[in-house]
């Protein structure tokens, strides 16, 4: 049969051969390979990630320590009180007014104390940003911000339009267990 074919078809069927040979070896031999080389790659990005988060664990020691600090050391009408003072002295220094102040507002379960307050402050859009951050940043541990709310309110006596910021805060309290 070999020695009937003209060259062109000889041609033909050692490519054929060769196409089925290398889909047999690929299969066989250089799927693995590849599978085991994609595998490896994968190994390695996760032990590089891990080593580099293996760094941040004094950061994250030292955070959940200041953590424990400021709900270990604290009740919960003192935040309220420093939160005032802090908003107060912040809104003296730049200009703007609080209209509303907390009062106690408390919800207690068998395991945690959480206190809410919510501020109100009048001034321009800078200042109320900078108030924003500057709660967020010093009691980041003691009262989250979990709501900030910006308005306006027309002042039909001056006829100018005043902002606002409603500033909401949370901060939890876990009961101490008496053993």
């Amino acid at each position: 049969m070999w020695q009937n074919m003209t060259y062109s078809k000889k041609v033909y069927a050692i490519i054929g051969g060769f196409f089925l040979f290398m889909l047999l070896a690929y299969n066989i031999v250089f799927y693995k390979t590849f599978a085991l080389f994609k595998e490896t790659k994968i190994k390695h990005e996760k032990l590089a990630w891990l080593k580099e988060k293996e760094k941040e664990i004094p950061v994250l020691q030292s955070q959940m320590a200041l953590l424990d600090k400021a709900y270990n050391s604290s009740d919960s009408s003192s935040i309220r009180d420093q939160l005032t003072a802090f908003i107060s002295d912040f809104a003296e220094e730049n200009n703007c007014v609080v209209t509303e102040i907390p009062e106690k507002s408390f919800y207690s379960s068998s395991q945690l104390n959480i206190q809410t307050n919510k501020f109100v402050v009048k001034g321009n859009f800078n200042q109320l940003l900078q108030l924003l951050n500057a709660v967020e940043k010093n009691y980041n541990y003691t009262a989250k911000v979990v709501s900030a709310k910006y308005f306006s309110i027309k002042d039909l006596q001056t006829k100018q339009t005043n902002l606002y910021l409603s500033l909401i805060t949370q901060s939890f309290r876990q009961h101490e267990k008496i053993n």
